[in-house]
């Protein structure tokens, strides 16, 4: 498994914001996103520009462990980058977590483009669809990013393992204006999940970003009944890696 960085912090995003977690990030990307204010995905060095000589690398599962168990935490969380690029790394990894610790509570963070066995030993899927707004227009990548950004297969079954009960799943959507919630409210009637289980974000990489979008993304939850979440690492400490 490639990975980009090992650290401990809190999750900022999300049901689970607030809670002390270890942070296992993978390197590489499928998706190349890129917002209308010219931001790149906020972890652009794991996507974009990924760094194979300065990142950690490919690392054996069991140093990943050792440095998880260093922590004592219950609260892991495997994102990118993305993660399931990875899977048959990703099932291994999750396995082994849950054999050394079977009460930690494990979320795997995706775009849901690629389902895989890891649903098994996960406790919770955040799934961010990357909407249309993410797109990189005019870059070799926009084609790409176009024609694999949805993945409606995919994002059924992630949500029939929902409703069957074998993994909690939240929707986490990246908001840059009010013209995002159509799209939204279509993926919802297309795959059937629950405006519970929705959390909108504002888009932004920076604390002043947020404040000027964060008020209006509040307003867009109480119409449609969706949960608001913010991103407390970028308002505690800026746009930076290991936090």
């Amino acid at each position: 498994m490639k990975i980009s960085e090992l650290f401990y912090s809190i999750q900022g995003e999300g049901k689970r914001a607030g809670k002390p977690s270890f942070f296992i990030r993978t390197n590489h990307c499928n998706l190349r996103c890129q917002f209308a204010g010219g931001n790149l995905c906020d972890t652009a060095y794991t996507s974009w520009n990924p760094d194979d000589e300065k990142n950690i690398g490919d690392i054996p599962i069991e140093r990943i462990i050792g440095e998880y168990i260093k922590y004592n935490c219950m609260d892991v969380v495997i994102t990118g980058g993305e993660p399931s690029m990875f899977t048959e790394d990703l099932n291994l990894l999750c396995s082994e977590l849950k054999r050394i610790n079977p009460e930690c509570v494990i979320t795997i963070e995706t775009n849901g483009t690629i389902f895989g066995k890891y649903v098994e030993y996960a406790d919770l899927i955040s799934i961010s669809p990357k909407l249309k707004s993410s797109t990189p227009f005019a870059t070799p990548y926009e084609k790409m990013h176009s024609n694999n950004r949805i993945n409606l297969e995919s994002f059924n079954q992630f949500n029939e393992c929902k409703e069957k009960k074998i993994i909690d799943i939240q929707w986490k959507f990246v908001i840059t204006s009010d013209e995002d919630l159509q799209e939204i409210l279509n993926l919802q009637k297309e795959i059937g999940f629950k405006s519970k289980d929705v959390y909108l974000m504002p888009e932004g990489i920076s604390e002043e970003e947020l404040t000027l979008k964060r008020l209006n993304v509040i307003e867009l939850c109480k119409k449609y009944q969706f949960n608001y979440t913010d991103r407390l690492h970028v308002i505690i400490w800026g746009n930076k890696r290991g936090v």
